[in-house]
């Protein structure tokens, strides 16, 4: 989300009148504390860059467009929300094409996404109270903000154990400097009471059965060979998640690489 954008979203808001110039000048910012003081958040105090984005993800979920924790990070499900709002804005679709690739058999034990609200429950309070944290022996770093890491990830109590052992695996095959080397550390997120991204079913994340990882170089509507994740250093990667039964969303509709679900199709 850059500067422009910021500005088209607020004037949608009806809180910019000026031009969209990616300036951030005295009419922009005006905007933005009009957005802060109707939120009480504290967020005046962020830095710039920080309050700018911010105020558009508070446009954006005002409208419907989920960019849900209004953080001031510019991370995939900030990026996603402004293609979802841009899209809408050109009266054009940005519906994602999830088409099985492959007739693979999975386990009969993993749900497919359809009977997911029969297995883990029906997204909202019903999903929340079977919400349980992993605790990780090893850090993970936020992938939109590196400085900041966690090792504790929420997940449904269904798919707690399969994660919790996947990650172990990935660690004791890579190491923790390795990880990092690949980016296979970035942390994009795990439960999000949302919309399928590109679509209206309620995602595998607001069934607490998704982990996404290093989102920019393996974006939703990148595939392979394009996809970081399509290389032949996270194979490895991509065989230990789906031997315990995470599988990756690649391997399932050949895009969304970063994704990785305890569903089949």
């Amino acid at each position: 989300m850059d500067r422009t954008h910021v500005q088209m979203l607020l004037a949608s808001a009806g809180y910019y009148a000026g031009a969209i110039d990616g300036i951030a000048g005295p009419e922009t910012m005006t905007a933005v504390e009009i957005t802060e003081a109707h939120a009480g958040d504290g967020s005046g105090g962020w830095s710039t860059a920080r309050r700018l984005v911010a105020a558009g993800q508070r446009v954006l979920n005002a409208q419907g467009f989920e960019a849900r924790a209004v953080d001031g990070w510019d991370g995939h499900n900030t990026g996603e929300a402004l293609t979802a709002w841009l899209s809408a804005q050109a009266g054009v679709s940005a519906e994602v094409d999830r088409a099985p690739i492959t007739e693979t058999t999975w386990p009969a034990d993993i749900p497919r996404q359809g009977n997911c609200a029969a297995y883990y429950g029906s997204p909202g309070p019903d999903v929340q109270r079977q919400l349980t944290y992993i605790q990780l022996p090893f850090s993970l770093r936020l992938d939109w903000n590196l400085s900041q890491t966690v090792q504790r990830i929420r997940v449904h109590e269904k798919a707690a154990q399969q994660l919790y052992a996947a990650l172990v695996a990935v660690h004791e095959h890579y190491g923790i400097d390795r990880m990092q080397d690949l980016g296979i550390d970035r942390f994009a997120g795990c439960y999000n009471h949302r919309r399928m991204r590109g679509g209206s079913s309620w995602s595998m994340h607001a069934y607490g059965c998704a982990i996404d990882f290093y989102a920019g170089p393996n974006a939703l509507r990148m595939g392979c060979p394009e996809a970081l994740f399509c290389g032949p250093d996270y194979q490895a990667f991509l065989d230990i998640m789906e031997a315990h039964q995470w599988l990756p969303a690649i391997r399932l509709w050949g895009g969304d690489a970063m994704h990785f679900q305890r569903a089949t199709l």
